[in-house]
């Protein structure tokens, strides 16, 4: 059977046994051990399947075949990303040559996992001058601007996002995250309560910046209300069950609180300091 039959006959039966497939290209691996297409074939078996060890063992091969392929050096850099490999994910992205907006995007968000934050920004800026519409960007400048501490250059992101992006869930919640970082509590709670509108808040720190805006505009209800919801999501927290007796004591709700302190001593292999004075404070009142 010749090469170009069983690179057919391989891509046909990829699609319902991908393992028969796979026999059908290692059985001709030894006669064409340096034809790109039939590692290729191969590395994309295993990369879909998430397999991404053995997808780059056959990239790499057909990348000696083939130096200058710009989709092996893509694919291979999609499969160091994927294995949490950022140096060398960047070095491949890095090599590709005009790299399209998916590779300039794909690299730069290697950059802001390397901590890279300016070169990260320079490329998000560049895509956008292409693509102003794109909220997975601003997503990215707003994080590594908050990541450097330049908390205005963030707010600026945010509000050309939602101007170009429009409203969006994450931008909200990173709206959320920059306005309580500069105690800004008003617009931090507003838009924290937006987010809770489109769906539950997934992060704990967001909830414990939620309920802290909440409480620094004069809602202890509603941040007591958020600490129990995320004190039943994530039990382990302490910093959760700080604030929740925190504000329970302020209250005067003392039953709730005795609740609490037996959910932390249950839930939580160490007490801190703070957290072990608030529990006997609770235990104090009888």
């Amino acid at each position: 059977m010749n090469l170009e039959t069983i690179l057919i006959q391989a891509q046909e039966l990829s699609q319902k046994n991908w393992l028969h497939a796979l026999h059908l290209l290692n059985s001709a691996e030894d006669e064409y051990p340096t034809d790109q297409r039939l590692q290729t074939l191969m590395a994309e078996l295993y990369f879909m399947r998430l397999q991404y060890s053995q997808a780059l063992k056959h990239y790499l091969k057909a990348l000696s075949a083939d130096p200058g392929n710009v989709n092996i050096i893509s694919s291979i850099a999609h499969c160091y990303l994927a294995k949490g490999e950022y140096r060398l994910a960047l070095a491949y992205y890095q090599r590709i040559p005009n790299p399209t907006i998916d590779i300039l995007y794909n690299t730069g968000y290697t950059l802001a996992l390397l901590g890279q934050h300016k070169e990260c920004i320079a490329i998000m800026k560049k895509i956008l001058a292409t693509l102003p519409n794109h909220p997975l960007v601003y997503y990215l400048l707003i994080e590594q601007y908050f990541e450097l501490g330049e908390m205005d250059e963030a707010l600026y992101y945010i509000k050309a996002a939602e101007k170009h992006a429009g409203g969006q869930m994450q931008t909200y919640q990173l709206a959320g995250l920059v306005y309580s970082s500069k105690e800004l509590w008003v617009p931090a709670y507003y838009y924290y309560q937006k987010v809770e509108k489109m769906g539950s808040i997934s992060n704990p720190e967001h909830c414990i910046r939620y309920a802290n805006a909440a409480h620094m505009i004069g809602f202890n209800e509603k941040a007591i209300h958020i600490l129990t919801e995320a004190q039943a999501k994530w039990p382990y927290i302490s910093e959760i069950y700080t604030m929740l007796l925190r504000l329970l004591i302020q209250e005067k709700k003392m039953q709730a609180a005795k609740k609490v302190s037996a959910q932390a001593k249950q839930h939580l292999a160490r007490l801190t300091p703070l957290l072990k004075i608030l529990i006997e404070r609770v235990s104090g009142e009888g």
